[in-house]
This record gives C-alpha cells, structure tokens and sequence, in this order.
C-alpha cells in the first residue's frame, strides 16, 4: 500500500522526471511499462514532464523505437526486477502473455496539448539501456 501511495503522489508533481525506452528522430516517444504508474504519469498529472534521453535511444521511425522498447530495455527491466518472463532468459521479446510480463502498457507520445508541458533533454552519450 506504500509503494501505491508513493506511486500516486507523482501525479500531484510539479515535475516528473523519466527518461523513455525508445525516441524516434523526429522526436515521438516510446515507453512500455508494467504497473502504469510511469506511462500514466507522463499521460497526465504532473505540471511538467522531463524526459533525459541518450543517443543510444535514437531511432528511425516509430517501429524500430517499438522493436527497441520490446528487445532492448524490456528485457533489461524484465531480468533487473527478477521476473520470470521469457524475455528475461531469451534476451528477446517474445510477445508474451506471462503474468510477470512488463509489456503491459505502451505510450506512444507524440505531441502534448499542454504547451512547454512535456520536454526532453538530449544527452550526446549511451544513457541507460
């Protein structure tokens, strides 16, 4: 019940920090998430959303921003939080259904109705995974 409180008092935030699991070259972000908490936050809630985002995220277009979330940072999260999915053994999505999968929402973030609400800073370096 702690971590849901926690989870919850991000909505109220003057500023939620993130950074994403994939950005296209013209700047559509991809996150995938398993308990909604970051997804829906970027969505909605805090007054500003940051987003700090290394060249290793970049991608060409929105598919391979997808195939990216899916096979690069979903496996990473899924081994780091000890889940037993097969991405977690395999390296590589498996389009799973499993009950410990992470993949359970996606945000695709394209452009935001609240101006200056959302802003990404670019770091010319492989920042996390």
């Amino acid at each position: 019940e702690d971590k849901r409180a926690a989870m919850l008092l991000a909505y109220d935030a003057d500023f939620f920090l993130s950074s994403a699991n994939a950005m296209t070259e013209d700047g559509i972000i991809v996150n995938i998430d398993g308990n909604s908490n970051r997804v829906s936050a970027i969505a909605q809630g805090p007054k500003k959303v940051l987003f700090i985002v290394g060249m290793n995220k970049i991608c060409n277009d929105s598919d391979s921003a997808m195939k990216r979330a899916r096979n690069v940072a979903a496996p990473i999260n899924a081994q780091r939080f000890g889940l037993s999915t097969p991405c977690s053994k395999t390296g590589a999505c498996m389009d799973c259904k499993s009950p410990d999968t992470i993949c359970c929402q996606f945000l695709i973030t394209r452009f935001s109705r609240h101006k200056d609400r959302i802003h990404v800073i670019l770091v010319n370096d492989d920042l996390g995974f």
